[in-house]
């Protein structure tokens, strides 16, 4: 069955959560006496923390597009450097055999520069091989084994290039799920606990209700601001 991509329960900046997790938490030590009868203990104060400081360090979308981007810039040099290597080859080919001819298409090199990358890489292959059964045939216009040895290495790299760009993208959308269900989980914590601090002091401290109100406001246009919670 196909995941679900998780969604926040919050509408503020993550950087946001953390800075009123870090304050809620400094109110709840100081306050420690008095909620302690709420069913707040010190090892509960002390698991919300820790699960602030768990997620400032999960990483952010920032890094893990950064590494994104440097694997499809690999894998953009090795894919180049393939396609160079593949028409130098084809033009010697082409000083040999028309590219019209069977001889010529029987490398099925037509289309792979500008078409999808899985045709590429196959097609980088049925070249090597087909120039290596035909080595003899194109020698005497320049085509080398060393050639075709190389262009073998460079469709090996493109491979490991574009495996690399795509488990990037999958750990990008791995992280960015993370986040949020675990923003989710330190924000209904944080709810959690304020409203036991606000029904504690509800009618005895109006400062200390105060500390406790979290509002969740929504990102710009996006509608009215919720109540405070």
């Amino acid at each position: 069955m196909r995941q679900t991509q998780p969604t926040p329960l919050f509408n503020m900046a993550q950087s946001e959560l953390i800075r009123l997790s870090f304050e809620k938490h400094g109110y709840l030590v100081r306050d420690a006496a008095d909620l302690a009868a709420r069913g707040i203990t010190p090892a509960r104060v002390a698991a919300f923390d820790k699960q602030r400081q768990d997620f400032e360090l999960l990483p952010t979308d920032i890094e893990l597009d950064a590494a994104k981007q440097n694997a499809t810039l690999a894998k953009e040099k090795a894919q180049a450097t393939a396609v160079t290597q593949l028409q130098g080859i084809m033009g010697i080919v082409g000083t040999v055999h028309d590219a019209r001819s069977a001889s010529y298409k029987m490398f099925g090199s037509a289309g792979l520069a500008n078409g999808p990358e899985a045709d590429l890489y196959v097609g980088l292959l049925r070249v090597v091989r087909v120039g290596r059964a035909h080595l003899a045939e194109y020698a005497g216009a320049g085509l080398t084994a060393a050639m075709l040895d190389e262009l073998a290495a460079s469709a090996a790299v493109f491979l490991e290039r574009l495996g690399q760009q795509q488990d990037a993208e999958s750990a990008r959308g791995r992280a960015a799920d993370a986040r949020i269900l675990a923003g989710n989980a330190l924000y209904e914590e944080l709810i959690d606990l304020c409203a036991i601090g606000k029904a504690r002091y509800a009618t005895t401290d109006a400062r200390k209700y105060e500390d406790y109100v979290v509002t969740d406001a929504p990102a710009p246009g996006a509608g009215p601001v919720p109540p405070k919670a």
